[in-house]
């Protein structure tokens, strides 16, 4: 296992193709800085270089997963008032500020947010950046940005939408409630809500997906990201080529092999 400590998240790479990313602030529950946000995505860019890494599991240190924004600098922005828009401006900074956390949507490998503890507003957008989402059955998560007086933030109105009715996105937005992981779950949000199974839930999930084909499932994640804005026939067609691709790797003779031998396969990533 290798082992990088950074200033505010720490990166751990298993033999078993499982890498943990870290939100290191536990004293002040995993508050988001835009260095926080330039350390992910330099992360990120590190992990893409990498074939040994199948997997990332994103999670937090202590017992939040993240409170969101820091509440002394939401209180500077709202002081200096309105600013320029969009950029500059917000939580962190505004667009580069998200940018930098939502980079996670540009790991070439699946990924898992790890909702260890409580995930609130920018904290919970940041893990609807992952693909998907196992909770704590005490965590609590929400969009709690009208609650404070502004608007949400970090593709908050595109990320929830697509995860969930349109409608009940709508009320989470509107209200600003909280709900735990079994709500989680009910609305789509999260795939698994776990107990004091929690870390046994995630290594499970992480390595069934790490004990696939690495070529196939990095293919399936490159065919999901853009299924929203296609049409039925586009995905066909892209299917058939990602097929006949993965077709002529030394995975797929692995992994039909090993199930006319009846045996576990052993996938190479070639």
């Amino acid at each position: 296992m290798t082992e990088i400590n950074r200033q505010e998240i720490r990166l751990d790479v298993e033999e078993s193709g499982i890498a943990r990313l870290t939100l290191a602030r536990p004293d002040d529950r995993n508050a988001m800085t835009p260095a926080m946000g330039q350390e992910i995505k330099e992360t990120v860019a590190e992990l893409n270089e990498r074939d040994d890494v199948r997997v990332v599991v994103i999670t937090g240190e202590g017992r939040s997963f993240s409170a969101g924004g820091n509440l002394a600098r939401l209180a500077e922005e709202a002081e200096a008032g309105s600013g320029g828009a969009g950029e500059g401006r917000g939580i962190g900074g505004g667009r580069s500020f998200y940018s930098l956390f939502l980079s996670i949507r540009d790991l070439r490998v699946p990924s898992i947010a790890a909702i260890n503890g409580h995930a609130i507003g920018a904290g919970f957008c940041f893990s609807l950046g992952a693909d998907l989402r196992v909770v704590h059955r005490k965590a609590k998560m929400g969009m709690t940005f009208v609650k404070l007086g502004i608007h949400p933030g970090m593709a908050a109105t595109w990320n929830l939408p697509r995860l969930m009715s349109p409608s009940l996105a709508a009320e989470l937005l509107y209200t600003g409630r909280l709900i735990d992981g079994e709500e989680a779950v009910l609305l789509g949000i999260a795939s698994r809500v776990a107990d004091d199974d929690f870390e046994e839930q995630v290594d499970s999930l992480a390595l069934e997906i790490a004990g696939n084909a690495p070529v196939a499932v990095r293919a399936v994640k490159e065919t999901l990201r853009g299924t929203m804005s296609r049409s039925i026939e586009e995905a066909i067609g892209l299917e058939a080529d990602q097929q006949a691709m993965t077709f002529g790797t030394d995975d797929a003779k692995e992994g039909i092999a090993a199930i006319q031998e009846k045996r576990a396969p052993n996938f190479l990533g070639r």
